[in-house]
């Protein structure tokens, strides 16, 4: 079973777009809203990561830092977000 974590907003469309090919890759997830604290998901990040993130989504799979849904789509059009996968 996959980890994946996915840090979003109630008013992001690259967060619905993210999920929506996540979904329909028929992975699940878990998600965090950080509309009230996205700078605390800015620590956890850099703390985690070592990655000072300022946008979301954000996206982490099995403890693997993905980035946002470009990064996401760039994996899954590549054929390389297998590689993130259990």
């Amino acid at each position: 079973m996959n980890n994946i974590e996915i840090f979003t907003s109630q008013t992001c469309p690259y967060c619905v777009k993210a999920k929506k090919l996540l979904k329909t890759l028929g992975l699940e997830y878990k998600e965090t809203d950080v509309s009230d604290s996205f700078d605390e998901m800015v620590t956890e990040f850099e703390k985690r990561f070592g990655k000072k993130v300022m946008t979301i989504p954000q996206i982490v799979i099995n403890d693997k830092y993905v980035g946002g849904f470009d990064d996401l789509n760039a994996l899954y059009k590549s054929g390389k977000l297998d590689e993130y996968l259990n």
